[in-house]
């Protein structure tokens, strides 16, 4: 197949190029480069172009040009804090340059679309024994919000104009290729490299809070699957391992794998408006046969391996890294 992937430079489409080229599909990447990471030994295997999906004329041209038999949308403004503060932005990325994406795809007959929800909508929802799932939805923050409105957006595009489209709600994802460069990291990179640089790792608020962690390559399983399975077209798939870890548990397994004996955490303002827990029902996505294959463990080995990588070649300095974050409390409600 000819595949279009938006954010193609960032952690998760970067970890799925490579499956898609060894699956003999042709891809092509569209990336804005602001927190994109072009590697050069994945991304000059591919058609690539530096363009921002807010650029409707630019998105129209390439989705012409190339007619894609499917689509992966994964760009967009992901932190949470930086939603928070920054709404319209959020808004700009995580709405008019999906609908831009959109309005391009069903003018040229390629209504195929798979793209990032977040778990994040469940920020209010009471969590059931068995795990959130994917029927219920009521989210707080801007960034939460704007994903719930994306899949409304999407369900009126499939509803009106024939978009064919698969929503996936993200639980935490670990792995290689994991950004590190947000106001807030993700909590595997921003544990370890603290560690790594003989620094306390940093708990914004309080660290018995508890999520479910799932390993990229999981995710990007249940991507391709979705390129041949019709059962997945619109519809919505929750993808964790459907178990939950508190931050505290995680700072012991990075310390184990670093060798690290003693620490302590430095406890920072809490960014609120989420779930004091998070965790996945997966029977949907089981039931087509799917599972998570990869522990938490090796999430969290696999990260460390790229961000030693990172270290070597002088893209990070772990002895600095956060040292100077500013965050000011976000209460929400």
């Amino acid at each position: 197949m000819k595949i279009l992937i938006t954010g193609g430079a960032g952690f998760i489409g970067t970890n799925l190029i490579p499956k898609l080229l060894d699956d003999g599909h042709e891809c092509i990447v569209i990336d804005n480069m602001s927190h994109g990471t072009y590697v050069p030994q994945i991304h000059d295997r591919v058609v690539f172009y530096q363009v921002d999906c807010r650029d409707a004329d630019s998105i129209n041209t390439i989705v012409e040009s190339h007619k894609p038999d499917a689509t992966f949308m994964f760009h967009g403004l992901v932190s949470i804090y930086d939603c928070h503060q920054q709404p319209q932005f959020a808004i700009e990325n995580n709405l008019i340059g999906s609908a831009n994406l959109f309005d391009a795809l069903v003018k040229h007959n390629c209504p195929r679309v798979i793209f990032a929800e977040t778990s994040a909508v469940y920020e209010n929802n009471e969590l059931p024994i068995d795990g959130y799932s994917e029927e219920t939805s009521d989210p707080t923050t801007m960034y939460a919000v704007t994903k719930a409105a994306l899949v409304l957006m999407a369900r009126s595009y499939a509803r009106t104009r024939g978009l064919k489209f698969t929503a996936l709600r993200y639980f935490n994802v670990a792995g290689a290729m994991q950004d590190f460069r947000r106001t807030v990291p993700p909590l595997f990179a921003g544990f370890a490299l603290r560690m790594m640089g003989g620094n306390d790792p940093i708990i914004f608020g309080n660290g018995h809070r508890r999520r479910d962690f799932i390993h990229v390559d999981d995710i990007n399983d249940f991507h391709l699957q979705c390129l041949t399975d019709d059962r997945t077209i619109n519809q919505t798939f929750n993808l964790g391992r459907g178990e939950s870890h508190s931050l505290y548990e995680i700072g012991d397994m990075v310390a184990r794998i670093l060798g690290i004996k003693e620490f302590k955490y430095s406890l920072m303002p809490e960014i609120n408006g989420e779930a004091f827990e998070i965790r996945a029902n997966i029977s949907k996505a089981k039931a087509l046969g799917w599972i998570p294959k990869k522990s938490i463990y090796t999430a969290l080995e696999d990260t460390i391996i790229y961000l030693r990588e990172e270290i070597a070649k002088g893209n990070i300095d772990p002895k600095t890294f956060m040292n100077s974050v500013k965050i000011e409390s976000v209460k929400i409600g």
